[in-house]
């Protein structure tokens, strides 16, 4: 029982031939026709979605490497500016190192200085302190003006 796009089926259990058989064959033509411009069209689409993907990813990559460039470039200066940080932290120490160093200078002389008064002025009230327990002595009184203390 073999039919062809030509037969249709039975009516009454008789077969007939399709009285259009030119028109089947343009209609399955077209739909094969379809399907192709179909499928065409397809393809279009994805190869310019490819495309899009392609160029979006090129613009991805070079904006990634701007980025890079930039982030070198930042840690590059940060780099620099931690160096100089460091460099001035040093200048300060070693000017508060030198500051430290002269205070101290300072101190010394100032303590010598007045260790030097106090013993010119101890020297100077040895002297001085003879002559008033002499000039005491000769007057009947102490040392300071007070009267003698009596044995």
């Amino acid at each position: 029982m073999d039919r062809t796009m030509n037969e249709v089926s039975p009516v009454n259990g008789a077969s007939q031939q399709s009285p259009y058989p030119q028109r089947m064959e343009l209609s399955t033509d077209q739909a094969v026709e379809s399907a192709a411009l179909a499928g065409a069209a397809a393809i279009q689409k994805l190869v310019a979605e490819r495309n899009e993907l392609r160029t979006r990813l090129a613009a991805q990559e070079q904006e990634t490497a701007a980025y890079r460039a930039l982030n070198n470039e930042l840690r590059r200066r940060l780099l620099l500016v931690h160096q100089t940080y460091v460099d001035m932290a040093k200048g300060v120490v070693g000017d508060l190192e030198r500051f430290d160093a002269v205070l101290r200078e300072s101190a010394q002389d100032v303590h010598a200085a007045m260790e030097a008064q106090m013993h010119w002025d101890d020297a100077a009230s040895v002297p001085q302190g003879r002559a008033q327990n002499g000039a005491a002595r000769a007057t009947g009184t102490r040392a300071g003006g007070s009267p003698p203390i009596k044995p």
